[in-house]
């Protein structure tokens, strides 16, 4: 019988690269202790499987230590074909964190490569074109709470104080549908959000929303399943993010105003925050933002309005 010895060992553990999937609970492991969201994680871990069943299908190799830049190249084709390009650049960054991980973790073992650097490090994201998100008018606006302003049933109730939320802060919808009551201060005016990077952030909100919520949560008492945590319920239980976003949509509907999407109402809350004189520091606070580069995308499609706004103030010519 052969004898197995810590040198044999690591000669095999040389020689036998791990594929993709072996690699995954560990990468899974490593989100989670640096504290990224569950949505997050899922997004990467998303992205290998994708990765993973593109190169099975086309008959190359799944191992990491095998995988070259011309296969990443190859799925990234395949995913534009198939994907917008912002979802296919996203699948891209993922990518880009996941063989990281792999060059920094795995880095002495043989089967990767001593020093060898990540096969994605000079491959380039795919461009997205830019495609500025309408924002919606001060009409649309008024259309879409009217709807929901004049109903007293609990749906009605309901979707008021969530529209009154999305439109008094301009949060993510992953954040006010993740709302608990817990996260509601009627007193101080005040709602918490758990943001990106399992953040929090606390952003003031006017008395509109404070009377919506108020008789929202009135409302709430009487739901069978006013026990739970979640400040959102819906026919059965807390109410989804999905679900969230349908009401929403469900409203403009109702509304008149057409196909709209929660992050329409995101984008426009920057734009009027922004037109009304906000400085962009205290725009980056309520929005949640840490980069810069957030300010010009988002109500990036009314920046001419803000522009001829700001003209209008200052009266060019007018006292010279």
């Amino acid at each position: 019988m052969t004898r197995v010895t810590r040198k044999s060992l690591a000669a095999i553990e040389d020689l036998t690269s791990p594929t993709l999937l072996d690699l995954l609970p560990s990468f899974r492991r490593h989100l989670a202790a640096d504290n990224l969201s569950p949505r997050t994680i899922k997004s990467y871990t998303e992205a290998v499987h994708r990765l993973h069943e593109f190169l099975t299908a086309t008959g190359l190799p799944t191992e990491a230590g095998a995988i070259t830049k011309g296969d990443l190249e190859s799925f990234q084709a395949d995913q534009l074909a198939r994907l917008r390009p912002s979802s296919a650049r996203a699948r891209h960054a993922s990518l880009k964190q996941f063989f990281k991980w792999i060059a920094a973790e795995h880095a002495e073992a043989g089967w990767w490569g001593k020093a060898r650097p990540s096969p994605m490090a000079s491959l380039g994201p795919p461009k997205v074109p830019a495609q500025p998100v309408d924002v919606l008018t001060v009409e649309q606006l008024t259309a879409l709470l009217r709807t929901v302003d004049r109903e007293r049933g609990f749906f009605g109730v309901r979707d008021g104080a969530l529209i009154r939320t999305f439109v008094a802060t301009g949060a993510r919808l992953s954040e006010v549908a993740g709302l608990t009551l817990a996260d509601v201060n009627l007193d101080a005016r005040t709602v918490r959000f758990l943001g990106k990077g399992g953040s929090y952030r606390t952003n003031p909100i006017g008395s509109k929303a404070v009377r919506a919520l108020d008789r929202y949560l009135v409302a709430r008492r009487q739901h069978p399943d006013r026990d739970l945590a979640a400040l959102w319920l819906g026919g059965q239980g807390a109410l989804s993010s999905y679900g969230t976003a349908e009401a929403v949509k469900r409203r403009a509907r109702q509304a008149g105003i057409g196909e709209v999407h929660v992050h329409q109402l995101r984008h426009s809350v920057a734009h009027y925050l922004r037109l009304k004189g906000v400085d962009d520091d205290s725009v980056m606070r309520l929005m949640g933002w840490r980069d810069r580069s957030m300010l010009h995308r988002y109500g990036a499609s009314a920046a001419d309005e803000r522009a001829h706004e700001a003209y209008q103030r200052v009266g060019m010519g007018e006292w010279l």
